[in-house]
């Protein structure tokens, strides 16, 4: 099975609608305003957002006037990003894959972004891990956030009664993903708390810190919250709260090198 190869035509396949179903989301913008708080505080900053899809996180880091650089392993999303972002002169675009950074010199970003489970789906977080590390700067910031194991293996196997390969999941961390409107999906990599932990240790990052930034809600159900400004203060409060980390479907991190 060629993991990439799967996720390359899963996104593909969807890049037309993807903006009209995920446009706009909650779940999107509670992430936004962690990547924005954890944002070395330099101006005109050079950002890779690494498996950038439409674009929706390089957007707000534009407009600071940040550099930002949008790779992609789907030319479809990619094309998408580029009509979102088309007025942004300091937006530039590649296809590559996450495990293959070499089209990029060596210690030449403040930032790697790799956000909604890049390292979960590119087929070899280590190795996505080790690349990222050579095209950082010393001192570079490493921030995304990725599954957590346990949550989603309960929302979906355990749920269904699928014991069997709720074991199966939960030993191996290998899930396979596939949206309700398409034929074809592709595997998940999701991560425990102490796999995070030691796979940014073992690339030689130094871990700043590690929330729950979706601990309160399914980050499914946000959508349907009335107060979205409360909820949003609320979840900041408690995504730093290490003793319910573990309840948070998504591990949002922020890594030196």
């Amino acid at each position: 099975m060629n993991k990439e190869h799967d996720v390359k035509k899963f996104y593909d396949n969807i890049a037309s609608t993807y903006r009209s179903k995920h446009n706009d989301r909650f779940a999107d913008k509670i992430l936004e305003y962690f990547v924005l708080q954890n944002i070395p505080k330099q101006k005109n900053l050079k950002i890779l957002d690494l498996g950038s899809g439409i674009g929706r996180f390089a957007k707000p880091l534009l407009e600071r006037g940040h550099e930002v650089a949008l790779a992609e392993i789907s030319i479809n999303m990619l094309n998408e990003s580029k009509k979102e972002l088309k007025n942004f002169s300091k937006a530039s675009f590649h296809i590559t894959s996450a495990t293959n950074l070499s089209i990029f010199k060596d210690n030449s970003f403040d930032v790697v972004l790799v956000m909604n489970a890049i390292l979960d789906y590119c087929g070899d977080y280590e190795k996505a891990l080790n690349e990222i590390y050579k095209i950082l700067k010393d001192k570079g910031i490493l921030m995304g956030n990725v599954n957590n194991r346990f949550i989603y293996c309960c929302r979906r196997e355990l749920k269904e009664e699928n014991y069997d390969l709720f074991e199966k999941n939960m030993f191996s961390g290998d899930r396979y993903i596939c949206w309700a409107d398409q034929k074809k999906g592709h595997i998940s990599h999701e991560f425990t708390l102490d796999e995070l932990k030691s796979s940014l240790i073992k690339s030689k990052f130094k871990i700043k810190k590690i929330l729950g930034v979706f601990n309160l809600l399914d980050k499914y159900d946000l959508e349907n919250v009335k107060n979205k400004d409360k909820f949003l203060k609320l979840q900041i409060k408690f995504a730093e709260k290490e003793e319910y980390i573990n309840n948070s479907q998504d591990f949002f991190f922020v890594a030196e090198k």
